[in-house]
């Protein structure tokens, strides 16, 4: 019984912190339409802290899990609907909804992760876009026949020690 008291905790555990890693994300969103590059480093080290936190939590569940499946003859692989059907049946409703809600956050989770990584991407692509824009521009001169070319040759051949 105490076993499955802990694996309660610990899917508690995960999902308060699921929803802390999904708060997180919204501020990296926020901060990233805003283009807040110290708002978005600090989220990034937030989301870093609380993913290891995370994988923590994880290991401690399987770890419950592994204990609880050599105690009641279930394969090692055994999903939680099983490990849950042998529960009290109280307890076996608050695993199964704490499971789902798990779920239902940490696919929220990635959804938002998706769209800040489309945001970051699409950051890049333009900013990729206006460095290669001044870089043409730096060395660029026109030519006799008035077209732009690039002046790095021509600039090449000045004595620049004078």
């Amino acid at each position: 019984m105490q076993l499955y008291c802990d694996l309660e905790q610990t899917m508690q555990q995960q999902y308060e912190l699921a929803a802390l890693l999904l708060e997180e994300t919204r501020k990296q969103n926020r901060a990233l339409r805003k283009n807040d590059l110290a708002a978005i480093n600090a989220c990034a080290a937030a989301l870093e802290q609380l993913g290891l936190k995370m994988s923590e939590i994880d290991k401690n569940r399987e770890k419950i899990t592994g204990q609880l499946t050599e105690r009641l003859n279930l394969p090692p692989d055994a999903k939680l609907t099983a490990i849950a059907a042998r529960a009290p049946e109280d307890l076996s409703l608050r695993l199964l909804h704490l499971r789902r809600e798990i779920r239902r956050s940490l696919e929220e989770l990635k959804e938002q992760v998706e769209f800040n990584s489309l945001l970051t991407r699409n950051a890049l692509r333009f900013n990729n876009t206006v460095l290669g824009i001044f870089r043409q521009a730096a060395g660029a001169t026109y030519g006799n026949s008035g077209q732009v070319k690039d002046g790095a040759g021509f600039a090449a051949s000045f004595n620049k020690s004078v």
